[in-house]
């Protein structure tokens, strides 16, 4: 019987510690369970952030291809343009040829 009274006290206490630990476990579920919505909605703003990324990445990509577009088109311009030295030498014929006619309307004119 001795046995049974000493064992009672310990009976109590361990049944204590376990309602004790039961509330414990509430809040720890509690405070897991906030913890993932938490985390639930950091994860939904970081999806939007990286679709808005994602976006302006693409933005980028379509402005750099219309770019080297645009360049491409300027290089086969060039390469269709007659070199500087036969581009002036057209041009110095073009201004001697018309000083030309102007000399001969002042000699016929009498102008000096």
């Amino acid at each position: 019987m001795q046995g049974i009274l000493m064992k009672t006290p310990l009976i109590a206490l361990f049944g204590a510690g376990l309602l004790l630990s039961g509330c414990a476990t509430r809040e720890s579920v509690e405070h897991a369970q906030a913890t993932a919505d938490s985390a639930k909605a950091d994860a939904a703003s970081a999806m939007t952030a990286a679709q808005r990324a994602q976006s302006a990445a693409d933005a980028a990509d379509s402005a750099a291809r219309a770019a080297a577009a645009a360049a491409q088109n300027a290089n086969d311009r060039l390469d269709h343009m007659p070199p500087p030295e036969a581009h002036h030498m057209m041009m110095r014929g073009h201004h001697r040829h018309h000083r030309h006619h102007r000399h001969h309307a002042m000699k016929a004119t009498g102008e000096k």
